[in-house]
């Protein structure tokens, strides 16, 4: 439970921190002046992909609740944050393979968490509405039974109200 709690509060902090990363990595590993070009495009786009992973995540209400992301989040975002923390190093022939795997890792999180909160609010619609339902159905007055063989007698007293 730890890990997944871990990651709920990185959910955010990682749409900065990362791309902060790769513009520290093309400081400190020095790549070809067209890498930082490159970067400068790269950078707002993985800033706004991850807030909109975060976004999606963060919006179903067992994560809110529990305050901890699922293990396919765990999972898928430990392998996408890793191929972006390893493109930043820019590893020459590696880099490019890399680049690829997290666009594509990118990607698998963002359709899992959406299928994620899409199976999770049509859950929660379904329960809503068969709570509707039973509230709607007509309340039985249970009566009880009648001692075998004998007849009920029901005496109905109506009342007259001349208003005239």
């Amino acid at each position: 439970m730890f890990i997944r709690k871990a990651f709920y509060w990185w959910l955010f902090p990682s749409a900065v921190v990362l791309p902060v990363w790769l513009l520290i990595g093309w400081a400190v590993f020095h790549p070809s002046g067209w890498a930082f070009v490159g970067l400068l495009i790269i950078c707002p786009i993985l800033f706004i992909a991850q807030l909109a992973i975060g976004g999606i995540i963060a919006a179903r209400k067992t994560v809110r609740d529990a305050r901890a992301v699922s293990w396919y989040d765990v999972g898928l975002l430990t392998a996408w944050h890793a191929s972006i923390v390893v493109f930043g190093c820019f590893i020459d022939g590696v880099s490019n393979w890399v680049a690829v795997l997290g666009i594509l890792l990118g990607l698998a999180t963002f359709w899992v968490s959406l299928w994620e909160l899409v199976t999770e609010a049509r859950m929660r619609v379904k329960q809503t509405f068969e709570a509707y339902e039973r509230a709607a159905q007509p309340q039985q007055v249970r009566r009880p039974p009648a001692p075998s063989g004998e007849a009920i007698e029901y005496i109905v007293v109506e009342e007259r109200r001349d208003d005239d």
